[in-house]
């Protein structure tokens, strides 16, 4: 892997925290953003491995300012910014009938504001060589449900922001791609993944694949998506979803 300095947004739990592990398992210089400063020491204390080259800001996705200072620090420190990985989101579910503003305005202000902050934030530190920029969308934006209306619209905003920074960086030689996940255990899915109406034997039960999504599966995307082995690979959406949105398996 190419990738000497990455920043991970949304790094300190779930698929972020398990990419900055791997991307520094791997040599990479790792920054690591997220808004709760308690996590994140936390996740600092679990990667600070002989050899880690780390560094912990605490920022919010929806203050460009503290954005522009994390991504700074990270480049600072570690000679540059090679790839950006967003795994920033928050999840809350309504029905759209009854959901709030409030709540609709924080889904999209996070979700995909939040991303094109950070893109706005990293593009001065990129070196002339290009890099890699990944977010994680969710296969929800593929096949919304009911009581996730404002979550999926955000995905799909955040897909479609994506493919078009990808033609707005290509000349930089800058690539940005989205996987998109079906739905895994993760601090933002736990509380879902708990009711009995979306444990895990009926998830996995509609996977072709039959099996839910790992942190590990989606690293892996992510790792590739960045590496020089996608090198001629932008303005992609890559599924990570065991077939879940391709449609049902013969046994369901």
């Amino acid at each position: 892997m190419s990738i000497k300095s990455v920043v991970v947004v949304g790094g300190a739990s779930g698929i972020g925290l398990e990419a900055a592990r791997h991307f520094a398992a791997h040599g990479a210089a790792v920054t690591i953003v997220d808004v709760n400063a308690d996590t994140l020491q936390k996740a600092e204390r679990a990667l600070a491995v002989p050899g880690a080259r780390l560094l912990g800001m605490a920022a919010d996705v929806r203050d460009r300012d503290s954005l522009h200072h994390a991504f700074a620090q990270g480049a600072a420190r570690h000679n540059g910014i090679d790839a950006v990985v967003f795994t920033a989101g928050v999840l809350l579910p309504a029905s759209l009938v009854d959901m709030t503003d409030v709540d609709y305005d924080l889904t999209f202000d996070v979700n995909t504001k939040g991303f094109w902050r950070c893109v706005q934030a990293a593009l001065p530190f990129f070196p002339v060589s290009g890099g890699a920029i990944v977010a994680v969308s969710s296969s929800s934006g593929q096949r919304p449900k009911a009581g996730n209306g404002a979550y999926a619209a955000s995905k799909v905003a955040l897909q479609f922001l994506a493919r078009t920074l990808a033609l707005e960086v290509a000349h930089r030689q800058i690539r940005v791609n989205c996987v998109c996940p079906s739905m895994l255990k993760t601090p933002l899915t736990e509380r879902l993944l708990s009711s009995p109406s979306r444990g895990e034997f009926k998830l996995s039960a509609t996977t072709p694949l039959g099996r839910l999504c790992t942190e590990a599966d989606v690293v892996r995307a992510i790792a590739f998506l960045c590496s020089d082995e996608a090198s001629f690979v932008t303005g992609a959406t890559l599924a990570v979803d065991g077939g879940s949105t391709a449609g049902m398996p013969l046994s369901s």
